[in-house]
């Protein structure tokens, strides 16, 4: 037996090295992904990085291998090769789950001393596959110092690899890369050390004169640098479109988090950050703050919205500057901002206060122009105003109400006291968020033939169900949404009411009539609005939908009303004049509003037929309708005798007490049973 040795093709080893420090490099960015993502695309980027750091582990290896030339022809064994490939699979795979969660120095020496073995194992294994006429033993000190290079060089790259995981984008580059170098040198350092520390041993008689590297080794070293190089290219793509989309992820994230004016969170991650921290809150007292802006709509309507806006973002940069450590500061929206003090006791709270009344206070200086306005402050406390965000919030809110009631630019404290005497202030608060909960409903009151024998339909009216007051009245809260802006949404929601109940069978012969405010109906969006209605109800036949103005809104803009009553008929919609008789001015304008029904007001209805001079009125109204060809309609008819004298003025239809209150939709279906039961048939189609 004679002791040979082997030189290197020094082109496949540089190759080698390369590959090695790729490999690491794209599979440590892979795996810096598993904490970024849940469910099946976790599983994904762990296999995957596992696997190509073990294909980088075993690739650099092979090739190193085939650039070894030995005076001796050298085979490999399949399945020694395969079995090596495995064991770095497996210890790969256990490096980068320790890497991946929370790391502690004992999670760092368990993953680099498995990241070591992968590298050891692929290598010694793989040398267990070189089948030679001889045979082959290592130098145990090197044997032991390739392993030792395997561990600590490992380990750095694990420690590096920890740390850009942890660092800002900028920085994450270089950490990345540092990474990658160290275990490229861990992988190649390991190797090159352990074929040092072989010694081979041949039979005299299969000794070569010179060392060989044969055209079939160098094809098959070409081959497997292009299967790995065509891996790891495969394997960039798919980091770099998921980085891509990762990046698309975040942008709508932040978007859909954010308002898009100021940059500053908006009320949808507020809310989500005060559940999760009142959830987590344990003995911790804190102060969450409304804030509204004094005098805004004044700088908006004079100075214009642009102008507005410019304000907001000034505000916002004023009270982002004095946020105290932890809190979260949001626009809910218009001038309204809202901030979570996590760890705040009253007398903190009343301090912040303080400074924010006199931050906003100062003026502002626009495009040259000194802009002065105040805020308004309410404060609830946490716990003792409550412990849900949804109380939290509702109390914060009603203690700015008061803030602004009692003079404004000052702040209030909400308490329990508050509460007393002043439900249209709560009522007030509450209302906008009522709309957007659904406690707006639809109630129904019966529009009768005149005759009293056929159902025609039903007027839509508007009921809020308080979860604490009950059913409250339209008139205690349309004149709130009247005067904060809430009318609009309030007018939408019985419009999506409205339709969604004539999209029911039961109702599919039956005409709807629901009221609009003179908001809502001068609104240049309302049209289309309704069409938009249309579009998503495809099945409620519209001709039976009628549109209720009021002669009040009619005759603010005559010539706009008639072009939108023009453009709601185009689609099929009638309008009807309601509470007719109040201002005999309107008389004059009433031939050129193209309206199909006129609905005699109740005032003049409820003397009937006692008091002359509101017969003599109701007569008229009836006498110029039929004239005019329209349909008429009494109001607020409670008794026999009153209905009576509709029947004899030949009015079409009407509705009161005598028929029924305003029901609920499910009562109103009972109703509806219960009347055709009566009078033995089915409501007959109008």
């Amino acid at each position: 037996m004679q002791e040979i040795t082997g030189t290197y093709n020094v082109t496949f080893v540089i190759v080698s090295i390369i590959i090695a420090i790729l490999s690491s490099y794209i599979a440590l960015d892979m795996c810096s992904r598993i904490n970024r993502t849940t469910g099946w695309r976790k599983s994904y980027w762990f296999l995957s990085s596992s696997l190509l750091m073990a294909l980088g582990i075993w690739s650099m290896h092979f090739l190193s291998m085939l650039a070894y030339k030995l005076p001796t022809e050298v085979t490999y064994d399949p399945g020694m090769v395969t079995l090596s490939v495995i064991f770095a699979f497996l210890g790969t795979s256990i490096a980068f789950y320790l890497s991946s969660i929370r790391l502690t120095a004992l999670r760092l020496i368990a993953g680099s001393i498995c990241m070591g073995a992968a590298i050891t194992s692929m290598h010694y294994i793989g040398m267990m596959a070189m089948r030679l006429d001889g045979m082959m033993h290592h130098d145990r000190l090197y044997f032991y110092l390739s392993i030792l290079i395997a561990i600590i060089a490992s380990c750095v790259a694990l420690l590096l690899f920890h740390y850009f995981q942890h660092t800002k984008e900028q920085t994450q580059h270089l950490y990345k890369l540092a990474s990658a170098i160290t275990m490229g040198i861990a992988i190649c350092g390991m190797h090159y050390t352990g074929m040092k520390a072989a010694v081979v041993h041949v039979n005299s008689s299969s000794i070569l004169p010179e060392p060989i590297f044969t055209p079939n080794n160098v094809n098959l070293a070409i081959s497997v640098m292009l299967v790995i190089l065509l891996t790891q290219v495969l394997a960039f793509v798919s980091t770099t479109t998921d980085q891509k989309l990762a990046k698309q992820a975040d942008q709508l994230n932040y978007i859909a988090n954010h308002d898009e004016l100021t940059k500053i969170p908006n009320r949808r991650y507020f809310e989500q950050q005060l559940r999760d921290y009142l959830e987590h809150r344990t003995d911790e007292t804190a102060a969450l703050f409304f804030m509204d802006l004094d005098r805004f709509k004044a700088v908006n309507d004079t100075l214009g919205h642009k102008f507005g806006d410019k304000l907001l973002q000034l505000v916002t940069l004023r009270l982002s500057r004095m946020l105290p450590k932890q809190s979260v500061i949001a626009r809910l929206g218009g001038d309204e901002f809202t901030l979570l003090y996590p760890g705040a006791t009253k007398e903190d709270a009343t301090e912040l206060a303080h400074e924010i009344i006199q931050s906003v206070e100062e003026p502002f200086f626009i495009e040259g122009r000194k802009v002065s306005v105040s805020t308004s402050v309410g404060v609830a406390l946490i716990p003792d105003n409550g412990t849900t965000s949804k109380e939290v919030m509702r109390f914060a809110d009603i203690a700015m109400y008061l803030a602004k009631e009692n003079g404004r630019s000052n702040y209030k404290f909400f308490a329990n006291e508050t509460l007393q005497n002043k439900q249209p202030l709560l009522l007030e608060s509450e209302l906008c968020s009522a709309i957007a909960n659904g406690e707006i409903q639809v109630f129904f009151q019966p529009k009768m033939a005149s005759t009293g024998d056929r159902l025609y339909g039903m007027e839509a009216l508007c009921r809020w169900i308080h979860p604490v007051h009950g059913i409250i009245p339209p008139a205690q809260f349309i004149p709130l949404a009247e005067k904060n802006g809430d009318i609009v949404a309030l007018d939408k929601k019985m419009i999506e009411l409205v339709f969604a109940e004539m999209n029911k069978k039961a109702f599919h012969n039956l005409h709807v009539a629901v009221n609009i405010s003179t908001q809502q109906f001068y609104n240049n969006r309302f049209v289309s609005f309704i069409r938009k209605q249309m579009r998503e109800n495809p099945e409620v036949d519209v001709s039976r939908l009628e549109i209720e103005i009021t002669e009040e809104t009619a005759i603010q803009d005559v010539e706009g009303a008639a072009q939108t009553i023009r453009e709601l008929k185009e689609l099929g919609i009638r309008i009807a004049l309601d509470d007719f008789g109040k201002g005999f001015n309107s008389l004059n304008y009433l031939k050129q509003l193209p309206v199909d029904t006129l609905k005699i007001d109740r005032a003049f209805i409820a003397n009937l037929p006692e008091d002359f001079q509101d017969q003599a009125i109701v007569s008229s109204i009836v006498t110029l309708a039929k004239k005019l060809e329209l349909t008429i309609v009494a109001e607020g008819v409670e008794s026999q005798e009153q209905l009576n004298w509709v029947q004899d003025l030949k009015c079409d239809y009407a509705q009161g007490y005598m028929f029924s209150k305003p029901l609920q939709v499910s009562e109103f279906l009972t109703y509806l049973q219960a009347f055709n039961r009566a009078h033995k048939k089915e409501m007959s189609p109008v």
